[in-house]
C-alpha cells in the first residue's frame, strides 16, 4: 500500500511535468511563442510571455497570466478606443510586463497575496498600432510605461474596481490610450 502511494506521489507530478514541458516545446519550435486576445476594436498579443519580468497572477503560470491580462485589458479598453477612434482598431503587442507589487512565497499564508509597494513599480513595454476601417496605420510605435508612484493615486469608483487585481495596471494602460489613441 505505501509502495502504491509513493509511486502516485510521484508519477502525477512527473506526468504534469512532462505534459508541460511537450505544450512549452511544441508552442516556441525555435520561434517566439505569441498569445492573441482580439475584442471587436482591441488585439492584445504576447510576444514570449515567459520570459517577461513579472506577469503571473496568483499561482497561475506565464500563459495563464497572459490570457487573463488579455482579457481583462480588452474589457478595459475597448470602450475608450471605440470613443476616441471609432471605426479603429488598435493592437498592442506586449514584450515585457513587470506587475506592480511583489508576491512574498515564503509567507505559507501569503502566497497568493501581491504586495502592492512602491518599490516595485508598474512596467509595461509594447509595441502599438491603430489602423482605420480600410486598414490603413493611423500611428504606430514602441511604448514603455513606467509607473513608478501608481499607490499615490485616488482609488475611487466602485467598491469591487478597487479589488480589481489588476487595477492600476488597467489604469496606467487607459490613461496611455485616452491620451494617444486618436482617429
Amino acid at each position: 500500500m505505501k509502495i502504491l502511494s509513493l509511486w502516485r506521489s510521484l508519477l502525477v507530478p512527473l506526468a504534469s511535468t512532462i505534459a508541460i514541458s511537450a505544450f512549452a516545446g511544441s508552442a516556441s519550435n525555435g520561434k517566439s511563442s505569441t498569445y492573441a486576445r482580439t475584442g471587436p476594436n482591441v488585439r492584445i498579443e504576447f510576444t514570449n510571455p515567459k520570459y517577461f519580468t513579472d506577469i503571473r497572477i496568483h499561482d497561475f503560470d506565464e500563459f495563464k497570466s497572459a490570457k487573463i491580462f488579455g482579457n481583462e485589458m480588452t474589457e478595459a479598453l475597448t470602450p475608450v478606443v471605440a470613443k476616441y477612434a471609432a471605426g479603429c482598431a488598435l493592437t498592442l503587442q506586449f514584450t515585457d510586463i513587470d506587475l506592480g507589487g511583489l508576491y512574498k512565497p515564503w509567507r505559507p499564508q501569503h502566497s497568493q497575496i501581491r504586495y502592492d509597494v512602491d518599490s516595485h513599480p508598474i512596467r509595461m513595454t509594447f509595441n502599438y498600432t491603430l489602423t482605420d476601417s480600410r486598414g490603413r496605420v493611423l500611428s504606430q510605435g514602441t511604448k514603455s510605461l513606467v509607473k513608478a508612484l501608481y499607490q499615490g493615486w485616488d482609488v475611487g469608483g466602485y467598491y469591487w474596481q478597487n479589488w480589481d487585481y489588476l487595477y492600476y495596471e488597467k489604469q496606467t494602460l487607459l490613461k496611455w490610450a485616452a491620451q494617444n489613441v486618436r482617429a
